[in-house]
């Protein structure tokens, strides 16, 4: 018992200012996710739009942005066969022989609309007169990661507002707060072992003061949500260091210009077309439809079905060839710089946030942020008792069995 309660003491003391930042900051993350959640705010706000980062996939991978949220859905019995018949020889000749990268039916301007990727641009076309509406050398990138209060906090709680190097705090304070939930547990097991003992079998018991007893009882009843969130948080700090690693030494690699993708063919088109509607037709029947892409990304011909609803609206990918839906992580894809894929990652990434239990793991996970802030505040004020009552006696060592 001696021995455990010296490893909790000895880990406490050079992680608990660190402990309390995580939590705070994670606090005012879930606060502000919570906030916009239940209240509705538009898909156009800051947090909002902080909140959706990386959802939908890395780069070119992610076709709905900001602007499919708020758009209307193409029209019931919109004929995307005969529209692509219409369109497609307009588009080529707008093109000028140019590759064609992507082609989306979407709405704009309160019709439909065909588009297509042309280099670093696009051409759209009026799917009803197939005149050309406009014409884009370079389409601007709408940032997955934009300026917000939600941002702010986050580059706080991630520790990558003090550069990159500081991601090595997160890792090792993971560590040592693994340590002491394991420590901790064990210790108020052999506890609860010897109140047993004494007759006296219970879960809460008073002993040591107010904030010991409080302690003791924030501890066992957060501990398996703790863990959760820990074990989540160690491995996205993990992979986040790798990541701030392998940028540093491919600073010029795949991971930041991906091959362009292979051009669309005239005669692929129609299969594609096809394969993707059926597709849709079984995975979201009843769905409207906000955009519908077709494109090659890696060694995949894909078609990319965004459905309607602000808060309910959905990605979907299928390979065209077999009409199977698709995830971000696929063979062949792309490289990204996470080991296992960037699936993987936002998987972890949402089991830490809580959304991935639903609403009740964003409650759980508030809660869990304030355990964790009051267990670590509870922890310097009893070691500062212990230590000013041991420092009395002239016994002023940091560490001690």
């Amino acid at each position: 018992m001696q021995q455990l309660r010296w490893i909790h003491r000895m880990v406490t003391v050079p992680i608990v200012l660190f402990t309390l930042f995580l939590a705070v900051t994670g606090i005012a993350i879930q606060v502000i996710d919570l906030d916009v959640l239940l209240t509705h705010a538009p898909a156009d706000n800051v947090n909002v739009r902080s909140m959706r980062e990386a959802f939908d996939g890395p780069g070119a991978y992610q076709v709905r942005h900001t602007q499919d949220y708020l758009a209307p859905a193409l029209p019931g019995g919109f004929d995307y066969g005969a529209v692509l018949r219409r369109v497609l020889p307009v588009l080529r000749k707008a093109a000028a022989g140019g590759p064609l990268t992507y082609l989306d039916f979407r709405m704009s301007a309160g019709r439909p609309v065909v588009v297509a990727g042309v280099e670093q641009g696009h051409i759209a076309v009026d799917a009803a007169s197939a005149a050309v509406m406009a014409r884009s050398s370079k389409d601007e990138v709408e940032s997955q990661s934009p300026d917000s209060e939600r941002n702010t906090w986050k580059h706080l709680h991630r520790m990558t507002s003090f550069g990159d190097g500081a991601l090595v705090i997160n890792v090792l304070v993971s560590a040592g707060l693994l340590t002491l939930i394991v420590t901790g547990l064990w210790i108020y097991v052999k506890l609860a072992k010897q109140r047993r003992k004494i007759k006296k079998p219970i879960l809460y018991w008073s002993a040591g003061g107010t904030w010991r007893a409080l302690h003791r009882t924030v501890s066992l009843f957060a501990a398996a949500w703790l863990v959760v969130v820990t074990l989540s948080g160690a491995w996205l700090a993990v992979e986040s260091l790798g990541l701030a690693i392998t940028m540093r030494l491919h600073a010029s690699s795949a991971y930041r210009s991906p091959p362009p993708p292979a051009p669309l063919t005239d005669a692929e088109l129609p299969a594609m077309l096809k394969a993707t509607l059926a597709a849709a037709n079984r995975d979201a029947r009843g769905e409207a439809v906000k955009v519908l892409r077709l494109r090659h990304y890696g060694p995949y011909a894909q078609g990319v079905v965004v459905t309607a609803g602000e808060e309910n609206s959905r990605q979907l990918v299928y390979n065209t060839a077999n009409g199977e839906g698709m995830s971000e992580s696929e063979p062949g894809y792309p490289s990204v710089p996470f080991p296992f894929g960037w699936q993987a990652h936002q998987t972890a990434k949402s089991i830490h946030r809580g959304d991935w239990f639903g609403m009740t793991g964003r409650w759980a996970d508030l809660l869990a942020g304030l355990a964790m802030a009051y267990l670590s505040l509870s922890g310097i004020v009893m070691y500062a008792t212990m230590w000013r009552k041991r420092a009395e006696g002239g016994r002023k060592a940091l560490f001690w069995k």
